[in-house]
């Protein structure tokens, strides 16, 4: 059976706290929830090329959004991000200084480290503007690759790879479930960077986090769940001191 992932970025610039998140899912699922979030659509008045973004989120849209955030509980989405502390992380602390190289390397610990072996990925990445033309390329190649890191002075533990059948950047107005993976990120970015505490936070994404929390039962979005997961969340802040080796893997 395929499995999908459809993943995008919140917070890449200006913030202390960067994202990168996504959901897994396999065929049947899919075909299912973006049936749902279609007709959602039509029955509120939109287009199914409408996009359900987070700097969109207004009081007179908030009903809309908490009904389309509805689908993505109703079928218990598994959705995985990687958040990484700008103040711990430098993304150009790499082999060529490369700021966006190092955004990738993200990419690459959140799509491993969340999936599995055996099992045919198609993955859709909301569409970035890059310097590079081979970032997507590159990417394939070392999720594909099996990886060898250093664990002591004789031995190396084996990262077995991934089957990537397909990853291309998409437009997210034609893809639902990357507008989930918008909104969950925007909602989580909103409360790490500590932006609902201040005195001109918008009301109505203060409520749309808030409703999220609800849904989950934590008493916000600031947790980490680290490589297990929260019901159908895992948020993984990740620590350069525990997880190192892992982050100065060498891609092609």
């Amino acid at each position: 059976m395929k499995h999908y992932i459809f993943a995008d970025e919140s917070n890449i610039n200006q913030s202390r706290f960067l994202l990168i998140g996504g959901i897994w899912i396999n065929e049947i699922t899919y075909n299912a929830a973006k049936e749902e979030c279609n007709q959602y659509k039509l029955s509120i008045g939109w287009r199914e090329d409408t996009k359900f973004n987070w700097k969109n989120i207004s009081n007179k849209a908030l009903n809309k959004y908490k009904g389309f955030i509805d689908i993505f509980f109703k079928y218990n989405l598994q959705f995985n991000a990687i958040i990484i502390d700008r103040k711990e992380i430098n993304l150009k602390h790499n082999e060529e200084k490369d700021e966006e190289l190092g955004f990738y390397k993200f990419y690459y610990q959140l799509l491993k480290h969340n999936s599995i072996s055996n099992t045919d990925y198609y993955i859709f990445l909301d569409r970035r503007n890059n310097k590079s033309d081979t970032r997507l390329d590159d990417l394939k190649k070392i999720l594909i690759n099996e990886q060898f890191i250093p664990t002591g002075l004789k031995f190396h533990s084996e990262i077995k790879g991934l089957n990537v059948k397909d990853i291309k950047a998409v437009n997210s107005k034609d893809y639902n479930l990357i507008q989930f993976a918008d909104i969950l990120l925007g909602a989580i970015g909103f409360h790490y960077n500590k932006r609902h505490l201040k005195p001109d936070a918008s009301c109505a994404k203060c409520e749309f986090a808030s409703y999220i929390t609800n849904k989950l039962g934590t008493k916000n979005l600031i947790f980490s769940t680290g490589k297990k997961g929260y019901k159908n969340l895992n948020l993984w802040l990740f620590k350069t001191t525990i997880e190192k080796a892992s982050y100065d893997l060498q891609f092609p």
